[in-house]
């Protein structure tokens, strides 16, 4: 898979948003702590969502792989977290690549269209291959070792901020 992009990917967002918006988010520092683990990225994110909202979690995973057939038939495990980046995290954000214990990462932008925000894609050589825009409830699915940067980060909250769903996917077996 190089890149798919899917519109409206979760029904009644409008439902949806609120509860998410609930969950607890934390620092890089904080989350290393917790999960004794030394990570880098920018802003706040949560814990796996499997552990803080199991019925959220179940809900999204059934969109990604029943409803959208946005993979093919296969055993996959899934990592998700919200991730909120607000205007302060701009500048120090940085293309980079995806965990590569992942086969595949996507990204659910959550909150209000924003046109001056997106994800780029970058070739080796880090020229822009592909910008897709902040459009909310626009998911994106791409490989995990595409170098890749979130930009135009917005907002001071999780209210007006660049809120979005992360997602980090495994295939098992063939």
């Amino acid at each position: 898979m190089i890149l798919k992009q899917i519109e409206n990917f979760i029904p009644r967002l409008d439902s949806i948003l609120p509860e998410l918006k609930k969950i607890k988010l934390y620092s890089v520092q904080e989350l290393n702590s917790l999960n004794n683990v030394k990570e880098t990225w920018p802003g706040l994110r949560s814990k796996n969502l499997f552990s803080e909202n199991r019925i959220l979690f179940e809900f999204i995973s059934y969109i990604l792989f029943k409803n959208n057939n946005v993979f093919e038939k296969g055993v996959y495990t899934v990592d998700m977290v919200l991730h909120l980046r607000l205007a302060q995290d701009e500048k120090i954000d940085w293309i980079h690549t995806d965990d590569s214990h992942h086969d595949y990462s996507g990204i659910i932008y959550l909150s209000d269209t924003n046109l001056n925000s997106g994800t780029q894609m970058f070739d080796k050589e880090h020229n822009i291959i592909n910008d897709m825009k902040y459009v909310q409830n626009r998911a994106i699915f791409f490989s995990s070792n595409y170098n890749h940067k979130a930009y135009g980060h917005f907002g001071s909250n999780v209210q007006d901020g660049r809120l979005t769903l992360n997602l980090f996917i495994k295939k098992h077996g063939t």
